[in-house]
């Protein structure tokens, strides 16, 4: 129940303390005299939009700040939502700075305007002249009924998986789009890739196969002279036998220093000389004259050139990088149709989870309406409405929605002998506040604990109509804390 509230610095109100009794209170007054005034607070502090226009002083700030007390049961079931300190009054404060910033409080810790706007259907309803428009709205004939079915926190359960599931078939859609033009790319990248793979290559190959082609264009060459060196140096009377002649002629004569030296000389050349040719003869032996690998080579040259082109780079190190860069966008993409199929199956797992949910809630809405048809009926002929006849028809459609998978129409006529319609098409204002009213006060019943707050609800109604009404609202003040 809402205990008390303060208001400062707020339209026309310099400061005011009010504080509140349980049970039934009236508040009077001419036009202009402040109620709404106190109601705009109460909507303020519960999360309405805020204006700097609402400041009295617009040097300082407002500040409005309601007291309630909740019970137990409440608590417990903010506590698990919102994860409030574990305390039976709950103190809600609400300041617009001279700047238009404004500050919402829960006990006096910071909270998100949010929070507040979420706690604040547990703590106060308040219903204001022609509220009776939203009976025309299908959602709010839906949230009536839950409410009287005692299936609010189911529907808000389902409501929150229900957003999940748009969510996820909201990134569904995303991802496919993205992996749609994203299997053109990937066409192209795994053309590329391909092409790199099929090309096996090796670093620094392109200077080795210019190595080589030099090599083999000029074998023929290599192979005839290095053999005619080979035989200047070991042929008869070659390079090899004079320089051992040299030797022998110089071997007994080694008297001094300089002899010695010349002999030794003479021997390291033979040595030398004798090596030159058995190498030269190694490489003409290994000298191959192959047109067929100068085409080899040529073509290989031409595959890695014209690779090194295609991808404007330098070396065979960077198309090896580029390779590899392809081959992990490739897994990537991969990646991304796996975790496209996961979140298909997670969507159909949300999917019939809902449906089943859904189904439940529409059984125990079936079973409800009976009750709230009949009571809602009872009470009309109770404000005079006496050949008052009242059905609701839900229908199941198979596509979810945010409150189920039900469609609801409240039908209603007034006259005796008429035909039931949707209640948009037949009733009267005069008939609608007061269809507004019975259905109020059936919901009101459900939830026991909030403070209700009716502006106005008894114009244009006098004589038996009033007391009746009356009575009404003195029946809903027995559970209820009731302001009017």
């Amino acid at each position: 129940m809402l205990t008390s509230l303060s208001i400062k610095n707020y339209a026309i109100i310099d400061q005011l303390q009010m504080n509140w009794e349980n049970g039934f209170t009236a508040m009077t007054g001419e036009t202009g005299a402040g109620k709404s005034i106190i109601i705009g607070a109460l909507q303020l502090v519960l999360g309405n939009r805020s204006d700097v226009k609402d400041l009295k002083n617009t040097e300082l700030k407002c500040i409005i700040e309601a007291e309630f007390q909740i019970s137990d049961e409440l608590l417990l079931q903010l506590n698990d939502r919102f994860e409030l300190e574990n305390q039976n009054t709950l103190i809600l404060r609400r300041e617009i700075l001279p700047t238009g910033k404004t500050r919402s409080f829960i006990n006096d810790s910071p909270v998100l305007l949010t929070v507040i706007q979420s706690i604040a259907p547990y703590l106060l309803s308040i219903h204001q002249q022609f509220d009776h428009l939203d009976l025309f709205d299908r959602s709010f004939q839906m949230e009536s009924l839950d409410k009287y079915a005692g299936l609010t926190d189911s529907v808000s359960n389902y409501e929150i998986k229900f957003k999940q599931f748009q969510s996820l078939k909201n990134l569904y859609t995303q991802q496919a789009e993205s992996l749609k033009s994203g299997m053109l790319e990937k066409e192209f990248i795994e053309f590329q890739w391909n092409e790199l793979h099929a090309a096996q290559l090796k670093e620094n190959e392109l200077e080795t196969l210019e190595n080589e082609l030099k090599l083999v264009t000029k074998a023929e060459e290599i192979k005839t002279n290095c053999m005619q060196v080979f035989e200047l140096i070991q042929g008869d009377q070659g390079l090899l036998d004079q320089t051992q002649t040299s030797i022998s002629l110089l071997k007994n004569l080694q008297v001094n220093a300089n002899l010695k030296s010349v002999y030794e000389r003479l021997d390291s050349v033979r040595t030398e000389l004798k090596d030159l040719s058995m190498e030269l003869e190694s490489i003409a032996d290994q000298t191959e004259l192959s047109p067929e690998r100068i085409t080899e080579i040529n073509q290989r040259l031409d595959q890695l050139n014209r690779l090194l082109k295609k991808h404007r780079v330098q070396t065979e190190i960077e198309l090896i990088q580029l390779k590899d860069q392809l081959e992990f966008k490739l897994s990537q993409l991969s990646m991304s149709d796996e975790n496209l199929i996961k979140l298909q199956q997670e969507i159909e797992q949300l999917q019939n989870q809902l449906t089943k949910e859904a189904q439940n809630i529409s059984k125990k809405r079936i079973a409800a309406i009976p009750g709230l048809v009949a009571n809602i009926q009872k009470l009309l002929i109770s404000l005079g409405m006496v050949n008052a006849r009242v059905d609701i028809q839900l229908q199941q459609n198979d596509v979810l929605n945010a409150q189920g998978m039900d469609q609801i129409d409240f039908l209603f006529c007034a006259n005796k002998g008429g035909v039931l319609r949707p209640l948009k098409d037949q009733a009267s204002g005069g008939e609608l506040a007061r269809f507004n009213l019975a259905v109020k006060s059936l919901v009101a019943t459900k939830n026991d604990g909030a403070c209700m707050i009716f502006d106005e609800i008894d114009t244009g109604v006098s004589g038996q109509i009033a007391l009746q009404m009356g009575n009404i609202l003195k029946n809903m003040a027995q559970t209820h804390q009731l302001i009017c």
